[in-house]
């Protein structure tokens, strides 16, 4: 009995060192020589309106001792070339991927092949994803549906909140993201009751002027609503061609649009806070190959909405112009 006793003893301290072990061997493996790689993989990379997010990718790269790599792509990447890129990344040694993905549907299999290779961060928009209990991946991205809120709320604000009479056009992105969606139908719900009538909704990628242009000869809008950068971009150029004047309302970043906030030619735009989308990007998926045990989780980003009357506010400046350290 007392042979058994202290064999049961000896068993059990053996476990707690393995264990103690594995622990540590987890916790301890963010601690290298080279620092990690992330691949930055977002739609037309070079584009402006990507500059605040990237400023923030790479001052978060410079504290967490990160070596950041931003792929060159095009426009209108493709779901099956994001998949080609990503893993043409991991087997370069990236360890961390930052995705704007092309698509949010049916991505199960595509999502849990990368994140069980290397840490996924999604930004702007979430995607359909098998359970992740060990928090492998995750989402960063405003809170879409009250982005399409904000949007009505700022055309009954300048309007009124009878808009009996008025007509609107959508220029509504691409429809197979989930962000879009649900701007789209947090928009929809929040004007439902304004007496507006909705002539046309678009949701060119491409050509994205010559599209608005056909609908408005076909109906002409006496308000455009983009609900993103580059369908707001169109929107004004679109003003700027025809000789219309239309109000326009829309989510933006790029100095592009917040050129076109200073003319007049945009009534209010919705600015998510890009620049923190970029530097918690970087420092999530820094933190997760520090530590292995600390699962990724899903973060809101804050948004401000930016007119003329408020465009050189302190505040708006700060997130329109972040400065980098």
């Amino acid at each position: 009995m007392k042979n058994r006793n202290v064999f049961i003893l000896v068993f059990s301290l053996l476990l707690l060192i393995i264990f103690l072990t594995s622990t540590s061997a987890l916790v301890l493996s963010g601690v290298r020589d080279e620092p990690a790689q992330v691949s930055v993989i977002i739609d037309d990379s070079s584009q402006a309106r990507w500059a605040s997010f990237l400023s923030g990718a790479e001052q978060a790269a410079k504290d967490k001792s990160v070596k950041l790599k931003i792929v060159s792509t095009g426009k209108s990447v493709n779901i099956n070339q994001q998949q080609r890129l990503i893993s043409e990344e991991i087997n370069e040694g990236a360890e961390g991927i930052i995705l704007q993905i092309a698509s949010s549907r049916q991505t199960e299999n595509m999502i849990s092949d990368i994140s069980n290779r290397a840490v996924l961060l999604l930004i702007d928009s979430s995607a359909d994803m098998d359970v992740d209990v060990e928090g492998r991946s995750a989402t960063i991205e405003p809170n879409n549906i009250e982005v399409g809120r904000a949007l009505a709320n700022e055309i009954r604000i300048a309007l009124g909140n009878d808009l009996s009479g008025y007509t609107i056009g959508i220029v509504a992105g691409n429809k197979r993201l989930n962000s879009m969606m649900l701007r789209m139908e947090g928009f929809t719900e929040n004007i439902e009751s304004s007496g507006a009538k909705v002539l046309w909704t678009d949701n060119s990628l491409n050509s994205i002027v010559d599209n608005i242009e056909y609908r408005q000869n076909r109906a002409r809008a006496d308000i455009l609503v983009a609900l993103d950068n580059n369908g707001l971009e169109a929107a004004c150029e679109y003003v700027i061609k025809s000789g219309e004047s239309p109000y326009i309302f829309g989510e933006g970043t790029s100095i592009k649009n917040v050129s076109y906030i200073d003319d007049g030619l945009i009534t209010s735009m919705v600015v998510p806070n890009e620049y923190y989308m970029g530097y918690q990007s970087v420092a999530a998926i820094a933190k997760r190959l520090e530590n292995r045990i600390t699962p990724m989780e899903n973060e809101t980003i804050s948004y401000r909405v930016i007119n003329k009357e408020n465009l050189f506010d302190e505040n708006n400046q700060k997130i329109l112009f972040p400065v980098v350290e």
